[in-house]
């Protein structure tokens, strides 16, 4: 069994045997790595549950005022995402231990995601992060498209939250008009409120279901906020009751919400920005953003529906099983 130390960034709450988070990705990944490896932990804490848990028999929570006296001989560091607190992590470590190996999982672009937050000297100091970061640990990537990658230096893996149940029960859809569905955090770097702008002027009978927390972004009544749930059920029925899923992020990695979409025979608009996702997957159709053109793919789509579905099923979509097999192997093998 493999002795891992595990950097988050994200708040975990601690409960005997159990984790919790926010992010059902985070738990994924804590999940997949604990079925064949002894686990530490050095993360923000939480001081409630998050929706999401996994249940780990072999874990450690290291307190940062433990990492000097802590032994790192015969671990190897798993980093979850480049952020300003697991460089902090990095750095304290590497002063009182030497020659620590390991990984870190790029989850997007952080250069771009930095760049739309904060503005260009937020990019130049995530850029610091990322050398220094990348100079201990191991690149494993979702898109081959992320910035200032090596060919060759990397590992890639598939982010997959697909289970069995994302295949069962598949409605029929109401094409009677656009029901356009946003599954997704409320942020600048998503897109989100270019989608609102982009809409308003639509000529077509249209709906756009937000889910991702109850906000207040417009006074358009043709756009209905939800908020956001862990309820692998309730989500689905979100995608049946919808027709076409809408990315519209101006940076992404490998989103789990368009494998859900295609899962539930659902075709996906993505903006050019990130037309890398597309892949060779059928249903996913990429445009521009301004409203034009937007609106004549919502009609294209809504004309040639039952066409893209048929196309949708000769999709090969992973699985979460996939997604944690790949990440054992990784960390077991190199």
């Amino acid at each position: 069994m493999k002795n891992l130390v595990i950097i988050s960034n994200d708040k975990l709450y601690f409960d005997k045997d159990r984790v919790f988070a926010e992010f059902n990705d985070t738990i994924n990944i804590i999940e997949g790595l604990s079925k064949s490896n002894y686990l530490n932990f050095i993360s923000r804490k939480s001081k409630k549950r998050g929706n999401h848990k996994a249940l780990i028999k072999n874990m450690v929570k290291i307190k940062i005022s433990e990492i000097k006296n802590f032994d790192f001989k015969n671990k190897k560091i798993f980093m979850i995402s480049i952020t300003p607190f697991n460089f902090l992590m990095l750095i304290i470590i590497n002063i009182f231990h030497k020659n620590i190996t390991g990984f870190v999982l790029l989850r997007s672009d952080g250069f771009k995601e930095y760049f739309l937050k904060y503005g260009f000297l937020s990019k130049k100091l995530y850029s610091i992060f990322f050398n220094k970061i990348l100079n201990k640990l191991k690149p494993i990537v979702v898109s081959d498209s992320l910035q200032n990658i090596k060919p060759f230096s990397y590992l890639k893996i598939h982010p997959s939250e697909i289970t069995p149940i994302w295949k069962k029960n598949i409605k029929k859809p109401n094409l009677s008009k656009a029901r356009l569905l946003y599954v997704g955090r409320i942020k600048k770097e998503k897109g989100i409120f270019s989608l609102i702008k982009l809409i308003d002027d639509f000529s077509i009978d249209y709906n756009l279901s937000i889910v991702g927390g109850i906000k207040t972004l417009t006074n358009n009544n043709k756009i209905k906020f939800i908020d956001e749930t862990s309820n692998i059920k309730k989500i689905i029925q979100f995608y049946d009751n919808n027709n076409i899923f809408i990315l519209p992020s101006y940076t992404e990695g490998s989103p789990k919400v368009i494998l859900e979409s295609l899962s539930r025979l659902r075709p996906v608009i993505v903006f050019d920005e990130i037309m890398h996702v597309k892949k060779k997957l059928k249903g996913i159709f990429v445009t521009k953003r301004n409203g034009k053109t937007l609106q004549k793919t919502i009609i294209y789509i809504l004309k040639n529906y039952k066409k893209i579905q048929i196309e949708m099923k000769n999709n090969i979509i992973p699985t979460k099983k996939n997604f944690q097999e790949r990440l054992i192997t990784i960390v077991n093998e190199y």
